[in-house]
This record gives C-alpha cells, sequence and structure tokens, in this order.
C-alpha cells in the first residue's frame, strides 16, 4: 500500500469522513500519486533588473547593463529572478488538485531555495497544466567560493548561453485542504534538468 494512501486511510479514521465534498477533495489528493510532474524549462531571467533574453551572454549587454554588471561585481551581489516551469500530466478520471505547495531548488548540487506557494492549482482529468514557480535569489551569496566570472556565467547559463552545463534540482511537495486541514503529499516529488 503507498504513503499517500496510507496517510488518507488515518485522516479518515481521524476526521471521521461523511461530506461528499471532503472526499472528493480527497480524491483528488490521492491522484497526485498517478500524476507525471517533468521539468518543463527556465524562463523570464532577470539579472539586476534587466531581461536575459535567450541565449544572451555578457557582450550582449549595453553599456548602462555592464556599469551595473560592474558595480554588482564591487558589492558581491547579484540578484536574479527566473521562473521554472513543471508539466503535471494528470492520467486519471478525475481531476487532481493542491492548495498549496512546498518546494526545494538547486544549482549544480547548491540549494537555492526553500519555500512555499500557496496557490490553488488544478489539473483536469486526462489532462496536463504547466505550473510556474518564481525564484529570487542572490547568485554571490549562494556561490561566494566561485569566481565572479563563474558566477555571471552561471546566470547566463540559466538564459541559454553556451558555457558549461548547469544542473537544475527541483522538489515539490503537494498539499491540499481538507476539513480546513492542511495534508501534505508523504514524499517530495524530484525532477532535475540539464541546461547545456
Amino acid at each position: 500500500m503507498s504513503k499517500i494512501k496510507k496517510a488518507l486511510i488515518v485522516l479518515f479514521v481521524t476526521m471521521g469522513l461523511a461530506s461528499c465534498d471532503i472526499l472528493t477533495q480527497v480524491a483528488q489528493m490521492a491522484n497526485f500519486a498517478n500524476c507525471t510532474f517533468n521539468f518543463n524549462s527556465v524562463d523570464h531571467i532577470q539579472m539586476l533588473g534587466f531581461d536575459l533574453s535567450k541565449g544572451m551572454s555578457k557582450t550582449d549587454l549595453n553599456t548602462m547593463q555592464l556599469l551595473s554588471l560592474t558595480n554588482a561585481i564591487t558589492n558581491r551581489q547579484l540578484p536574479v529572478t527566473f521562473n521554472v516551469n513543471v508539466d503535471v500530466k494528470n492520467p486519471n478520471s478525475i481531476a487532481a488538485s493542491m492548495t498549496k505547495m512546498d518546494y526545494i531548488l538547486s544549482l549544480n548540487g547548491k540549494q537555492v531555495v526553500s519555500t512555499s506557494m500557496n496557490n490553488s492549482i488544478n489539473v483536469p482529468a486526462n489532462s496536463s497544466n504547466t505550473v510556474t514557480i518564481p525564484i529570487t535569489t542572490d547568485l554571490f551569496q549562494l556561490f561566494s567560493g566561485e569566481s565572479a566570472d563563474a558566477i555571471i556565467s552561471l546566470a547566463f547559463k540559466l538564459a541559454g548561453a553556451s558555457s558549461d552545463p548547469v544542473n537544475v534540482g527541483l522538489k515539490v511537495k503537494p498539499y491540499v485542504s481538507i476539513n480546513g486541514q492542511q495534508l501534505a503529499y508523504p514524499d517530495y516529488i524530484t525532477m532535475n534538468k540539464v541546461l547545456n
């Protein structure tokens, strides 16, 4: 018996569930056990507040952007934001839904962020949905032992510039709200993508 099914049995016993509404919510949460999660892409990359378009490299920066980057190197601060897109495929005959999601993202094995997204997500029966996870971090703080060039290259690599591959790791844990309580999926769902 899977961990999710065991968790649901415990929930039934402890809460004495009778409502059809609650039973539907439990079934939708259970459906995540059969859903597949695939890392789709990284997009909407911003460094120091300006967009890094697909394939952009340091040589594509204008004078003002280069000045901002030089200042960032001096101050050892390189704030970046980007979105990680995850495809969720639901092969079940009823919808799979969640009310929030914990997630942990890593770049080249270094944890970037560990937080929660409190948006409700619904994946209709026999269909797919793309979940967008926003990431905000400072690469200099994360990779303080690396050279400035290596850290800047990492930011451009997220935008698809050719350099050494970047390994992006993502773990997600869905939740559903049942009778006012948040029930978590038993394990993190783990995904990896190498950006070449």
